[in-house]
């Protein structure tokens, strides 16, 4: 499994409000019992629910958030079983994890994809409310058979001496290390230490002979490196990984030369991943010839923090109101324009605007589009008492600007662009930016235009009925069912112009009928009816959530498929 895993969209919009429903009665019930401890039905409740959420997670295939789940729920078992007071630690590690969830599940919906090595720093911190092992950062990541000690034929010089004093060379390297190990471990975070325990790690490998040994040594040389220069994050895994390289520092004093075979491959992850790549973690990548992961640490730092943000809902109503906002400063500007004038009421509400829209931005985790705002605004307030008249491309270029920032959000609310696509915006990027989002507007026009018509046709097939088979109800239907198979085809939908080709056929048959039949006319007309409900649902969900699950269109088709027998 690599670090990114694509999730299958439409059976996640299926279950989605289901999921955070479930969600939200386990959140609730456990802050309940966090009032009401004697009260131990109500975490048996919330174990049932995560039970629930983490086999509905395991089914759609989101790794790290089933087991976020899997671990909440084992430790509510742990607390239900406990028969002394329960230690405040797990109470606490369970509060995090409800705050961690829900947004990793948004997370992952904007995203389309799971990062499940997200997940593993907050199973990590359930697993130690109860003491259990930690899992390795490699815990998601494909085993491979091959180890880098044994199988690469790689040598370095060695500087070899007698026995005496390798022992003696073997213990100063020990002491060494322990010294920056020791600093580590009690969280000083002083980057000499990192650096100290590396040119202990890089003196062993210098006086061991060529082998194996050496080249584990080489690895973990390279990793040091990697935390030296902030390639890496410190977690209390990966200092239980450094301390395991002390550990074999030991064995090799007592000539113990067994490798540990597990400890290195989570060392070859550590490389993987590392953000910095130059020096010898490069060479070893390229020796080794070791793929460097597709998102490294940094990134996946990045990426945490913007899980733990604001919440969508909370994110798309900051974005809605931010969005009005830049288009009343969008407004002032063309007032602004058409009677030039420049005096401080005029210019300092915009700028004001600017600002505070930058600060919003800010909030937002947007800072390359919170300074190209903060910029604009420092322009105009340089503007006060000139002549607009000679800086018309300037305030174009602020027209353009709020155009491209409104359809960036307006993208990133349709959950069509990450924050991190805005992080560096070229000209060819943002002229792609803005087209989607006018193709994206498009769309939702048609698509509410398409739900009109549907509409529409469900109630004439209700006039029609009521009116007692007046067919001048019915005489507009072909038409319409044609010009909503036209707009689907617009906006690039598979099933639905089929669908509405095979009604809109029925339809023009059953106006031409010779005679009316109406228990037959009427049962035709239910099944319509019920793929018109079927193609409004589809349409809904397309709307809502921008994406849909085609297999809701399986009504229309049988449906459909059912009337082309009729006549």
């Amino acid at each position: 499994m690599g670090l990114k895993v694509e999730i299958n969209t439409s059976s996640y919009a299926m279950v989605a409000d289901e999921l955070a429903k479930t969600l939200q009665e386990a959140t609730n019930v456990f802050e309940t019992f966090l009032s009401e401890r004697h009260e131990l039905v109500l975490l048996e409740q919330c174990e049932a629910n995560l039970r629930q959420i983490g086999g509905t997670l395991r089914l759609l295939q989101i790794p790290g958030a089933a087991l976020l789940a899997d671990e909440m729920r084992i430790l509510c078992g742990v607390i239900l079983k406990s028969v002394s007071a329960v230690p405040e630690g797990q109470l606490n590690a369970l509060s995090t994890a409800f705050f961690v969830l829900p947004r990793y599940l948004e997370f992952v919906q904007t995203r389309q994809s799971d990062i499940p090595q997200l997940a593993i720093s907050h199973v990590n911190e359930l697993r130690t409310a109860h003491q259990q092992l930690l899992i390795p950062d490699s815990y998601f990541s494909i085993v491979d058979d091959s180890l880098f000690s044994r199988d690469s034929s790689l040598k370095l010089k060695s500087k070899l001496s007698n026995d005496i004093d390798i022992s003696q060379n073997l213990k100063r390297i020990n002491q060494l290390y322990q010294s920056g190990l020791l600093g580590l471990l009690r969280d000083a975070h002083n980057p000499m230490q990192l650096t100290i325990m590396s040119r202990a790690v890089r003196r062993l490998r210098n006086c061991i002979e060529p082998g194996p040994q050496q080249r584990f040594w080489l690895l973990a040389d390279a990793v040091l490196d990697a935390f030296v220069n902030d390639g890496l994050e410190l977690n209390p895994h990966r200092k239980r990984i450094l301390a395991g390289l002390e550990g074999q520092i030991r064995a090799r004093i007592k000539n113990r030369t067994a490798l540990n075979d597990v400890l290195e491959r989570e060392l070859v992850f550590l490389l993987t991943v590392s953000a910095y790549r130059e020096g010898s973690v490069g060479k070893v990548l390229k020796v080794a010839n070791i793929k460097a992961a597709q998102i490294n640490d940094d990134q996946l730092r990045s990426l945490r923090g913007i899980m733990l943000g604001l919440s969508y809902d909370t994110v798309s109503s900051v974005i809605n109101e931010l969005r009005t906002e830049l288009r009343h400063a969008k407004d002032v500007l063309e007032l602004l324009a058409q009677h030039q004038r420049s005096d401080s009421d005029e210019l300092l509400p915009l700028t004001a605007v600017l600002k505070q829209s930058a600060d919003i931005l800010s909030i937002l985790n947007l800072p390359a589009l919170a300074s190209t705002l903060n910029e604009h605004a420092d322009a105009l307030n340089n503007l006060i008492g000139s002549d607009l008249a000679n800086e018309r491309a300037r305030l174009e270029d602020l027209a353009e600007t709020l155009l491209f920032i409104d359809g960036s959000l307006a993208q990133i609310d349709r959950r069509k662009l990450n924050y991190e696509d805005l992080g560096e915006i070229s000209l060819e990027r943002r002229d792609e930016i803005s087209a989607d989002n006018q193709v994206s507007e498009a769309r939702s026009i048609v698509i509410e235009e398409s739900k009109a018509a549907i509409g529409l046709v469900k109630r004439a097939i209700s006039a029609y009925i009521d009116s007692g088979f007046d067919s001048t109800h019915l005489a507009n239907l072909p038409q319409l069912l044609n010009s909503v198979r036209g707009a689907f085809q617009m906006i690039g939908a598979t099933k639905l112009p089929e669908v509405t080709l095979g009604a809109t056929e029925f339809m023009s048959r059953f106006i031409a009928r010779n005679a009316v039949n109406p228990a037959a006319d009427v049962q035709a007309l239910e099944t319509l009816a019920d793929a018109m409900i079927s193609i409004e649902y589809y349409l809904n969900e397309l709307s809502r959530r921008h994406i849909a699950d085609e297999r809701i269109l399986h009504v229309a088709e049988d449906s459909v498929a059912s009337l082309q027998a009729v006549n």
